[in-house]
C-alpha cells in the first residue's frame, strides 16, 4: 500500500463574464491522492458545501482498444457492467450459469450459420435456423424466470441516487454517481462487487437494444449519419475511424465470451483512476477504499500497438444523402491532447466560431446570412484528432457556398493579426468554463479524473489552463497556417435525398 497526501491549494477564476472580464477568486482545491496495493489512483477532494459526495470511476479503455471485427464491445460491456452481479439481479446464481453458457454456444451457432448464408463460397444450409431460433427463444425464456430486472439500478434508487449513468468514448469508460455522504460504504460495497463478481446477463436481449440505439443515432439522425461518414473517411488508419457505438455487423456478431474477455483485460484496478468529491472525511474513505477496493488484485495490462494516423497527403471528401436540412462538416487533423500547439488551436476555435462575438457568426450569420448555425469543436484525444467546423446553410445558400466562404473566413484569419480585444474574450470564455466545472461536485469529480486518466496527473486541469491564457496571436495564426490547410482538410456534406 502507498499512501501520499497531497494538499494542494489551487488559485482559480470565479465569476461570470461581463463586459470581457472575469472578475476573480481564490478556490481552494484540496485534493488527496492515494493509491491502493493493488494499483488503483483514488483522488478524494473533501467538500463541506453539502451533505452529498459524487463519484467518477473512469478505467483507461474505450473504443480505441477494440479488435477489427468486435467494434462496439467497449460500449457494449458498459452497458453489461449494469446488469448485477453473482449476488445483485439474479435469484439463483448457479443456476442461471449453465443457462448463460447455453446461449453463449447457440449464438455462436446462430453466428455461424449466418456467416455461412452471406458468403457465396460457402454450402447453405438453412433447415437449422427455425429449430435454433427456437432453442434460444426457451433458453432465453427460461433465464428470465431467474432475473430481478434492473436490481442494481433500483438499490441505487432507494438510496437516494441522482444521475446514475455510465458513458463510452474512444480512450475512456466512466461510471458516476451522486449519493448522500453517509451512503459511501454502500456505493463501495456495490461498485467492488460489480468489478469483482459481475454476470453479463441478458447480454443477447441488450445487444438488441445497442442496435436500436445505433440506429437512432447515426442511421436515423442525420447529423450522426455525417459526423460518422466524416471521422470514418479522416482516419484512415487509426482505430478512431471506428464509431464508438460499434459498425453494424461487429454488434450483430458481439457474444457474451467477447466481453468477458475484454473485462478481464482491461477493467483491471491498475487501469482505473477513482474520484470522490463531497461531504467526505479522507482518512474514513481512504480505510473503505482499502476495504472493499483493495482486495481486488491487479491484472498485467497488454502491450497495446495502436496504428498511428499517417500525415494526410490531399483533400478527402464524402457526400451523404438523407431526408434532411443540408449540412457541411470540415475536420482538419490536429495533435493530441498536451501538445504545445493543442491550446493554440483552442483558442483559435473560439475565435473562429464560439458564440454570436465569434467571427464566423458575425460574417457568415449576421453579416451575409450564409448560415443557419455554425460550431467550431477541437478534440480531446490521447492521439491526434480533429479540429471541427460544423455548419447549415440557410436557404436558399448551399453547403458549397458555405464551405466556399468558411474557406475565405480561414484565410482571413490567416493573414490578418488576431486582436487583443479577441483573445481576451476567449480567455474569459475559457476560463468561465473551468469555472462552471469547479462548482458542482459532479463536473468536478469528472474533470479530476479525465486529467487524471488522460494526462496522467489532476494537475494538467489547472496547467491547461495557464497554457491556454499564455496563448498569443502569433500562436494562433501560426497554428492556423500549420493545420488549417486544404491538404489537411477532410469534408463531408450532408444532401437532401429529394431536391428541395
Amino acid at each position: 500500500m502507498r499512501t501520499r497526501w497531497l494538499p494542494f491549494i489551487v488559485s482559480a477564476m470565479l465569476s461570470t463574464l461581463i463586459a470581457y472580464s472575469v472578475r476573480a477568486q481564490e478556490i481552494s482545491l484540496d485534493v488527496r491522492e492515494h493509491t491502493l496495493k493493488n494499483g488503483m489512483k483514488v483522488l478524494i477532494l473533501p467538500r463541506k458545501n453539502s451533505s452529498t459526495f459524487s463519484a467518477y470511476l473512469r478505467f483507461k479503455t474505450g473504443s480505441v482498444h477494440e479488435q477489427a471485427g468486435k467494434t462496439g464491445l467497449a460500449h457494449m460491456l458498459e452497458h453489461m457492467m449494469f446488469k448485477g452481479t453473482r449476488s445483485i439481479g439474479t435469484l439463483d446464481a448457479e443456476a442461471e450459469e449453465p443457462i448463460l453458457e447455453m446461449l453463449d454456444r447457440l449464438h455462436l451457432e446462430l453466428a455461424a450459420l449466418r456467416e455461412t448464408q452471406r458468403s457465396p463460397f460457402v454450402p447453405k444450409d438453412p433447415s437449422r435456423l427455425p429449430a435454433l431460433q427456437k432453442e434460444i427463444a426457451e433458453a432465453t425464456a427460461a433465464h428470465k424466470q431467474l432475473i430481478i430486472p434492473n436490481e442494481f439500478w433500483e438499490i441505487y434508487r432507494r438510496h437516494g441516487a441522482v444521475g446514475l449513468n455510465a458513458s463510452t468514448s474512444r480512450d475512456g469508460t466512466q461510471y458516476y454517481v451522486n449519493l448522500p455522504s453517509n451512503r459511501l460504504e454502500l456505493w463501495t460495497i456495490l461498485e467492488s462487487d460489480r468489478m469483482k463478481n459481475p454476470v453479463f446477463r441478458e447480454f443477447y436481449t441488450e445487444r438488441e437494444v445497442v442496435k436500436e440505439e445505433r440506429r437512432q443515432r447515426y442511421e436515423a439522425n442525420p447529423e450522426g449519419a455525417l459526423s460518422e461518414a466524416l471521422i470514418a473517411l479522416a482516419f484512415a488508419a487509426h482505430p478512431y475511424r471506428n464509431p464508438v457505438i460499434g459498425w453494424p455487423s461487429d454488434i450483430d456478431r458481439l457474444l457474451r465470451p467477447d466481453a468477458l474477455r475484454y473485462f478481464k483485460t482491461f477493467y483491471a484496478p491498475n487501469n482505473a483512476v477513482l474520484v470522490l468529491v463531497g461531504d467526505l472525511d479522507p482518512e474514513q474513505t481512504v480505510r473503505i477504499m482499502e476495504e472493499q477496493f483493495g482486495s481486488i488484485p491487479p491484472q498485467p495490462l497488454p502491450e497495446l500497438h495502436i496504428t498511428q494516423e499517417p500525415p494526410q497527403r490531399g483533400e478527402r471528401r464524402a457526400s451523404v444523402r438523407f431526408d434532411a436540412q443540408p449540412r457541411v462538416m470540415i475536420g482538419y487533423h490536429i495533435p493530441a491532447i498536451g501538445h504545445p500547439d493543442h491550446y493554440a488551436l483552442q483558442v483559435a476555435a473560439a475565435i473562429m466560431g464560439r458564440g454570436r462575438t465569434s467571427r464566423f457568426y458575425r460574417s457568415l450569420i449576421d453579416g451575409k446570412r450564409l448560415a443557419a448555425s455554425i460550431d467550431v469543436s477541437v478534440s480531446p484525444l490521447r492521439d491526434p484528432g480533429l479540429l471541427t467546423v460544423s455548419a447549415t446553410p440557410r436557404a436558399p445558400h448551399t453547403p458549397e457556398e458555405l464551405e466556399k466562404e468558411i474557406g475565405a473566413e480561414i484565410e482571413r484569419l490567416r493573414g490578418a493579426a488576431v486582436t487583443d480585444q479577441e483573445l481576451l474574450r476567449v480567455r474569459n470564455q475559457l476560463e468561465a468554463d473551468l469555472v462552471r466545472s469547479l462548482r458542482s461536485n459532479a463536473s468536478l469529480a469528472a474533470e479530476l479524473g479525465n486529467a487524471q486518466a488522460m494526462a496522467g496527473d489532476w494537475r494538467y486541469l489547472l496547467e491547461s489552463r495557464k497554457r491556454l491564457k499564455a496563448v498569443t496571436a502569433d500562436d494562433v495564426l501560426r497554428v492556423v497556417k500549420s493545420y488549417l490547410t486544404i491538404e489537411n482538410r477532410t469534408v463531408a456534406t450532408l444532401l437532401p435525398t429529394q431536391p428541395r
